[in-house]
């Protein structure tokens, strides 16, 4: 389905929604809605701390070491994490889907044992298979706990490009072996520079969407595999726009602007919890 078509079917629903909802309850339900998995799981004691473990990155990616969470049947342990890096654990978010975050959220690092009352295992059952689409519910439990976080799900509408083939048709050469084998693919992106072989046209995307800062959605049905060469002026004095250009010219692909769904969470409400 083409974006324009899901844009479209958004809106509609959209509509439908305000007209049915002129009585309803007012969105603070939603919080409670999501915050209702993080109340089965009932915990006997959360010992919250500052980490132990230091920051550690791997080859200069900045890539955590020692962090993570794990859930046993009557523990939960959480290391060496940020309350926001819980966050997109529990609620299965990713970091640019956090809305309304305090800066503290994103500094303090923490150990946190969780043990869990055996008592109440069949209730955090349910809740996890009634819920198990929307996240870790016994993380959710701990933030609403320890963190006394609240939250919502909310759709907004963003700015995105689709990519087409333009009016002349695709100018991209297709790889020589014609064989979806990701080991012969090499892509180099450099300023200004995108390069590489058997490429297929999501990955560009994924690129093109890496260099604009906004989502790219492949809109072109394109589906063998290209060389791509592309370039584009890095001059500050130039227009942003050129990298639309070159890819109009040179791929023989253009970006259209478009706006489209995607869901956030909401945090309504967080404190810093008490470490002990």
């Amino acid at each position: 389905m083409s974006l324009r078509k899901s844009l479209a079917a958004f809106v509609v629903g959209i509509a439908l929604l305000v007209l049915f909802s002129v009585n309803a309850t007012p969105s603070h339900a939603q919080s409670d809605g999501d915050n209702a998995t993080a109340t089965a799981p009932l915990y006997k004691t959360i010992s919250i701390r500052p980490t132990k473990f230091g920051i550690h990155a791997d080859k200069g990616y900045g890539v955590q070491a020692d962090r993570g969470a794990k859930t046993a049947p009557d523990e939960v342990t959480v290391t060496n994490s940020t309350a926001q890096e819980i966050i997109r654990d529990a609620y299965d978010v990713k970091e640019d889907q956090i809305v309304g975050a305090p800066g503290w959220l994103n500094s303090p690092r923490y150990d946190i044992v969780a043990k869990v009352n055996t008592a109440a295992e069949g209730e955090d059952t349910v809740a996890g298979e009634a819920h198990e689409e929307r996240g870790n519910p016994r993380l959710q439990a701990l933030l609403s706990d320890g963190f006394k976080l609240a939250v919502h799900r909310e759709t907004r509408l963003i700015p995105a490009y689709e990519l087409v083939v333009a009016g002349g048709g695709p100018k991209l050469p297709e790889s020589d072996s014609h064989r979806d084998d990701s080991s012969l693919r090499v892509i180099q992106v450099e300023s200004g520079r995108i390069t590489g072989r058997e490429v297929p046209i999501a990955t560009l995307a994924k690129i093109l969407s890496d260099q604009l800062g906004r989502p790219v959605v492949d809109s072109t049905k394109l589906s063998a595999h290209y060389d791509v060469t592309l370039q584009w002026p890095t001059d500050p004095n130039s227009s942003y726009p050129a990298i639309l250009t070159a890819i109009q010219e040179q791929l023989g692909l253009k970006l259209v602007p478009q706006l489209m769904p995607k869901e956030f969470l909401v945090i309504d409400h967080v404190e810093m919890p008490v470490t002990r």
